[in-house]
């Protein structure tokens, strides 16, 4: 039993992610600029549109207000910080 336990498994054959011929498609793909970039420009698109929401909100990003740098759309500043009155701000 002892030699057995010590035997090892046959390795395994590395196969290829892509067989043959969807190697030979990405290859074409590749090949074909225009296609290629248009790819790339697409998924940017999309990656940037998953954040839409977070960019186009109806709270701004960043406030610089008198030489203080805030983030409105993480916190919620109350109105004196403003000079008004307390109360929450409301950017809408």
């Amino acid at each position: 039993m002892a030699g057995a336990a010590a035997e090892t498994a046959p390795d395994r054959i590395a196969r290829p992610w892509l067989s043959p011929l969807n190697q030979r498609r990405l290859q074409n793909f590749r090949a074909n600029r225009r296609g290629y970039w248009s790819l790339w420009i697409f998924l940017v698109l999309f990656v940037l549109s998953l954040f839409s929401e977070w960019i186009a909100n109806d709270k701004p990003v960043l406030v610089s207000y008198k030489g203080e740098i805030l983030f409105p759309v993480l916190v919620a500043y109350p109105e004196e910080k403003f000079g008004g009155f307390y109360a929450v701000t409301d950017y809408r």
